[in-house]
C-alpha cells in the first residue's frame, strides 16, 4: 500500500484542498493530510482548529488521516512511511512554486516522489488568503468553504 502526504498550512480548509484530497484518497492506499507551520505565514487558526476544520471536511474518506506537524515534510513522510509528497496546483504560477519546493524536497529526501494533483477547474481560482480577505469585509464564503469554516469565519471576522 502506497502511503502519500498533502502538507500544507490549510488555513483554512478549502473546497480545493478538499477536492485535491479526495482524488488522492482515489489513487493511494492511505493519505495522511499534515496541518503545518509555514513560517512566512501568520495563522488566523490554531493548528487544532485547522486540524478539526480538515476532519470534519474529510470524514467520510476511511484512508484520509490528519496530522499536526512541525517538522520538514520530508521528514514527517520518513515517520509516516510515506513515499509520495502530493502537491495541489490551480496553475502555472502555483507550479512554479511547487517545482522548486519539490526539487529542494528530492534534495532532502531523494526516495520520496513528489506528484501534483490538478484542482478541479471550478476550484481554480480559490486560496485561503482570498477567502479570509472575502470573510474580513463581511462577504459570503460558503461556496468556498465547508460549512464550519465559513461560520468560523464569520464568527472571527465579526469579533
Amino acid at each position: 500500500m502506497t502511503k502519500a502526504l498533502y502538507a500544507g498550512s490549510f488555513d483554512p480548509i478549502t473546497f480545493g484542498h478538499v477536492d485535491v484530497i479526495q482524488r488522492a484518497s482515489r489513487i493511494f492506499g492511505k493519505v495522511y493530510v499534515a496541518i503545518s507551520i509555514n513560517t512566512h505565514k501568520h495563522p488566523l487558526f490554531t493548528d487544532d482548529e485547522r486540524a478539526e476544520f480538515a476532519r470534519q471536511a474529510l470524514h467520510q474518506l476511511a484512508n484520509v488521516e490528519i496530522v499536526v506537524s512541525e517538522e520538514l515534510t520530508v521528514q514527517l513522510a520518513h515517520h509516516l512511511d510515506a513515499t509520495v509528497l502530493v502537491r495541489g496546483v490551480r496553475g502555472g504560477s502555483d507550479l512554479d512554486s511547487e517545482m522548486s519546493i519539490a526539487g529542494l524536497n528530492e534534495k532532502l529526501a531523494g526516495d520520496i516522489q513528489t506528484i501534483f494533483i490538478p484542482t478541479a477547474a471550478n476550484y481554480r481560482d480559490l486560496s485561503s488568503s482570498m477567502i479570509k480577505e472575502i470573510a474580513k469585509f463581511h462577504g459570503d464564503v460558503s461556496k468556498f468553504v465547508p460549512g464550519p469554516v465559513a461560520q468560523a469565519l464569520n464568527d472571527k471576522y465579526r469579533q
